[in-house]
């Protein structure tokens, strides 16, 4: 009699990365211990004390966080803190089917003052309301890295550690908020890719100048503007393209290289695909046109 096959559909374990961190990372005062993630967690853990900094971030559902005979129920977007010296217990809280937690953990002697300057101590470890998709993003980056230890991935980690905790700085959106009332860095960063739209600038390095994450640069783009930062500065190319290829004496290879294209076939290619003809169809149906209207 034969038997049929039964697929057995596991639900994601927890998962947690160590960092092996070379001398320099370890003298800066504070480095990237550990890293993880527990989707679907449940079991409660705890009591327990640990001898590094880590903070925890409710990624989804509900959390009851207790410490040193103190608790709190705490939501997605809220965090707390394990400080060295403490006793901690945590738990699912409610009946919500999915409660993720995710967790980075820190080493070093100035943790204790940087944590104090996001407005965590032992007396407060947790903050409500504290973090977003960019603080889960640089998550995601850390553990990215962690996971390949053969790479060397210091210094990345070095800045990833940092931008983790300038992420959830209470003073940080006070610092947005007035910049944005004072100039809309949006419209900032729509001036700049216009100027410097034949530099092969990546969405990365426009949102480094713009000094916001990547993923919240391009949520908050593509939100004002109706239109991916990547193919907005693609379509600032190709009309830029076309102007000089409408200009007479210029040469595709000429406006090939003034765009910032390597050579000559990338820039056809580009323009290929994005007109759904070539730079030489293009010149000619132009040149045509010109003619015609003479």
């Amino acid at each position: 009699m034969g038997g049929g096959s039964i697929t057995v559909h596991q639900k994601p374990s927890r998962e947690e990365y160590f960092n092996n961190p070379a001398r320099f990372e370890t003298q800066l005062g504070l480095w990237i211990f550990k890293s993880g993630i527990h989707p679907f967690f449940t079991e409660k853990v705890g009591p327990r004390s640990v001898e590094f900094y880590s903070i925890h971030f409710v990624a989804s559902g509900k959390v009851r966080f207790g410490w040193d005979g103190s608790s709190t129920t705490l939501s997605e977007g809220d965090l707390f803190c394990l400080f060295p010296g403490s006793v901690y217990t945590y738990v699912k809280d409610g009946d919500q089917p999915s409660t993720t937690i995710t967790w980075t953990a820190f080493m070093g002697e100035q943790v204790p003052s940087i944590l104090q300057h996001v407005d965590l101590c032992p007396e407060l470890p947790y903050r409500q309301h504290a973090f977003g998709e960019d603080t889960l993003a640089v998550i995601k980056d850390i553990q990215r890295l962690l996971r390949q230890p053969q790479l060397d991935s210091s210094l990345q980690l070095m800045s990833l550690g940092f931008q983790l905790i300038h992420s959830i700085d209470p003073n940080r959106d006070q610092h947005l908020s007035a910049v944005s009332s004072a100039s809309d860095w949006l419209e900032s960063v729509l001036a700049y890719m216009k100027l410097h739209c034949t530099e092969n600038l990546s969405v990365e390095e426009l949102a480094s100048w713009a000094g916001v994450h990547r993923s919240h640069f391009t949520r908050a783009f593509t939100r004002r503007y109706g239109i991916s930062p990547s193919r907005y500065m693609q379509q600032l190319i190709m009309e830029k393209a076309t102007r000089l290829l409408s200009t007479e004496g210029t040469s595709i290879t000429q406006a090939a290289l003034s765009l910032g294209y390597s050579d000559l076939f990338t820039f056809s290619r580009a323009f290929t695909r994005y007109f759904g003809m070539t730079p030489s169809a293009f010149v000619t149906a132009n040149r045509s046109s010109s003619m015609v209207s003479e």
